[in-house]
């Protein structure tokens, strides 16, 4: 398979580049375009390959690229006015919120560089928005549970023409088998007892109907999906130590995503939550990328 030239919107810390990395597509030039500076660093701290360009409003078509064909282009523009956990407390706007309009940038771009492939994912959603999003892409969007890979719930839709998309067999994963045991490790992530983490923590009880619950994920077969703060909720679940309860470990949130052990190791903790809350599942993405295998 020939080298292939990569544009990735939105691109975070790259899960991209270590999807198309973990399925063997040689890449010859990754394009990222980016602007959080926590997420770059990881991008810069990973890889050598990749040419970030900067805000997305900014990229053109050809100059940003001197020519160069797009062969795939990727992306999850950002979904906070299509989620569900928005739309919990009346605040979601689809297209017309403020961030999610930024899917117009990747389907005008689309439209001017004209990649053969493509992939854009965003959150599961009313199905009236994701009609709409099956309509301007052309192609149907395919509900994938990062839980068939890992022990995170995360539904997920992608937008694909990368042949035989498919969805992932399950293959079992528990975190109830991964959590860390070690004590001293875990206490480095151990919760301040306030008053307003006490009502989060709920004596472990979980959620209970009370929106400011977080959930007892112990000894859970899946924890819940990754959000950018662990000290709310919803967010992906806490485990009991000692008297009280910790967060999830550094290491716990990267096997949720399923990115390198050590991948954001470059950053803080509350750093490395935003991040890896923003980052794509990378196993099911390197199950989608390997339909361009003998495509290309």
């Amino acid at each position: 398979m020939k080298p292939i030239n990569v544009l990735s919107l939105f691109d975070g810390m790259s899960c991209g580049r270590i999807a198309l990395d973990r399925c063997g597509i040689p890449v010859k030039n990754y394009f990222a375009s980016e602007i959080k500076k926590s997420a770059i660093a990881v991008s810069q701290k990973n890889w050598t390959d990749i040419t970030h360009i900067g805000d997305v409003k900014d990229v053109m078509w050809p100059e940003t690229f001197e020519g160069l064909p797009i062969d795939l282009l990727i992306g999850g523009s950002p979904c906070q006015d299509f989620s569900s956990a928005n739309a919990i407390f009346g605040d979601r706007k689809g297209l017309e919120g403020s961030r999610s309009a930024l899917f117009y940038e990747f389907l005008r771009l689309l439209k001017e560089a004209k990649p053969r492939y493509f992939l854009l994912e965003n959150v599961k959603m009313k199905k009236d928005a994701k009609d709409e999003l099956d309509e301007y892409l052309g192609v149907e969007g395919v509900l994938i549970d990062s839980s068939l890979v890992s022990f995170q719930k995360r539904p997920r839709y992608y937008w694909t023409n990368i042949p035989n998309l498919s969805t992932p067999e399950d293959r079992g994963v528990l975190f109830r088998e991964h959590r860390s045991r070690d004590k001293e490790y875990e206490r480095k992530f151990k919760v301040n007892r306030t008053p307003s983490r006490e009502r989060m923590w709920s004596n472990g009880e979980g959620r209970t109907g009370n929106k400011v619950c977080c959930a007892n994920v112990s000894e859970a077969d899946k924890i819940y999906c990754l959000t950018k703060k662990q000290d709310r909720s919803p967010n992906s679940g806490l485990v009991e130590l000692d008297d009280f309860c910790r967060y999830l470990t550094r290491e716990e949130l990267e096997m949720a995503q399923t990115v390198p052990i050590g991948y954001t190791d470059c950053l803080s903790i509350t750093q490395a939550q935003d991040v890896l809350g923003d980052g794509w599942t990378v196993d099911v993405i390197a199950h989608i990328f390997n339909g361009l295998k003998g495509a290309i």
